[in-house]
């Protein structure tokens, strides 16, 4: 009987013009059956589309067993969408971040009577989504000298004057005094830092403020300040929102919108963008944008909340490369990055979060956006095009046929992105 070879895979090699082998719909797999070629040719199953969501294209998948209902949650071009396992497909965010680039999620699960979240990075934004939606306001306008907001028993008055004047007290005989500023921007500013008891007592706001413990600010800007309340759901609807200037108003009375599904933004330091997340062990990990003075930086959302503290951070050691992305196994998180994969852990220490494990990181970086777990390892494919799998040690399992279609992909994003 004549043996017809066979190809185990697709095989281009275009340096040293050899003959392009095809490889359709097929998988390869070692047959101990046949004495002769030992190998087995078996068709890969078809995939069938479960449904349509959006305008495409589909720049992101994601669901977290165990949280909202097994729902999965999918980016098709600027729209963020909720598909139920019944097929029913929710709009839950328009407006991201444009573009084919893709984009990252991570899902909590529910902590006593902290709800779940699902966090999304669009490259630019970070956003969150709550079903049981937490109650917002919004105070905007103009302030002015004498000016008094109400946030439920808690008052605050702007002041030209000394912000320790009297006896500030937060109550409404004696309001926390903030500091006017020259402009709206940073009267604005020193309203939302006297809020969270971040800013510089004496001087944005009396010495002996403290922060308010009803609710959270979630955004501020030159004309605005907007917060949520801590409390779930349609509870924080009662928290009485109220001001006596004339030309500053809150959007009601009250805070609103709490037990309605809710998507809003999470501020983030120095306003960076973030490009990837991990959920591990209760925590987010959060990778800002990369650049000169963040490279290597990562920051957490401690469990259960959905602000980023600034402090929550640290830095890759092992070289400043960038970080492109988080991926989770097990109790670790790895930071691939463009020169160096480091790995991390949470510790359970509240002095000391997160440690690198001493010992364990790889002299090789990655594409970006091409690090991905699969089971108990990690496959990535370099900047030469080498694709490897790390677990435990690095093998390479790419062939030069695949590498010279990836390095020719590499030099393509390369020329279209202006690199070149």
């Amino acid at each position: 009987m004549v043996a017809i070879p066979l190809g185990r895979s697709d095989w281009r090699r275009g340096v040293a013009k050899e003959p392009e082998l095809r490889f359709v719909n097929r998988y390869y797999e070692t047959n101990p059956a046949d004495q002769t070629s030992q190998a087995a040719l078996l068709s890969r199953p078809g995939l069938r589309r479960f449904m349509y969501v959006g305008n495409g294209p589909i720049r992101g998948i994601y669901s977290q067993p165990g949280s909202f209902n097994d729902a999965s949650f999918v980016v098709s071009d600027d729209v963020w969408w909720r598909v139920d396992r019944n097929g029913t497909a929710t709009a839950l965010q328009t407006g991201l971040n444009p573009g084919t680039s893709a984009v990252s999620m991570a899902g909590t699960g529910n902590i006593g009577d902290t709800p779940e979240y699902m966090f999304l990075a669009d490259g630019r934004n970070l956003w969150v989504y709550v079903e049981n939606g937490y109650a917002k306001g919004t105070v905007s306008g103009s302030p002015a000298n004498n000016d008094v907001i109400r946030i439920n028993a808690t008052y605050y008055k702007f002041t030209s004057g000394s912000v320790n004047a009297g006896a500030p007290a937060g109550t409404n005989a004696d309001p926390w005094l903030v500091a006017l500023g020259a402009s709206d921007p940073f009267s604005w500013a020193n309203f939302a830092a006297a809020l969270g008891a971040s800013g510089t007592a004496g001087t944005d706001y009396s010495t002996a403020l403290t922060i308010n413990t009803d609710i959270v600010v979630i955004a501020a800007s030159s004309t605005l300040v907007s917060v949520q309340s801590v409390l779930i759901g349609a509870l924080g609807n009662g928290i009485v929102t109220t001001e006596t200037g004339a030309s500053i108003a809150w959007t009601a009375g009250t805070l609103t919108g709490g037990g309605t599904p809710t998507v809003t933004t999470v501020e983030t330091p120095d306003d960076v963008g973030v490009i990837s997340l991990g959920y591990i062990a209760s925590y987010v990990v959060v990778i800002p944008s990369q650049g000169e003075g963040v490279n290597g930086r990562f920051f957490w959302i401690q469990p259960g909340e959905t602000t980023i503290d600034p402090l929550n951070f640290a830095t890759a050691e092992r070289a400043p490369d960038p970080i492109f992305s988080v991926v989770v196994f097990g109790d670790q998180f790895w930071l691939p990055g463009s020169n160096t994969t480091e790995v991390w852990y949470f510790t359970g220490n509240a002095d000391s979060p997160v440690l690198r494990m001493q010992g364990v990181a790889f002299d090789r970086g990655t594409w970006a956006g091409t690090a991905i777990q699969v089971k108990e390892s990690m496959i990535t494919v370099d900047s030469d095009g080498g694709v490897f799998q790390i677990a435990g040690g690095i093998e390479r399992i790419s062939n030069p046929s695949v590498e010279e279609r990836i390095r020719e992909a590499i030099a393509y994003q390369a020329k279209v992105s202006g690199d070149v």
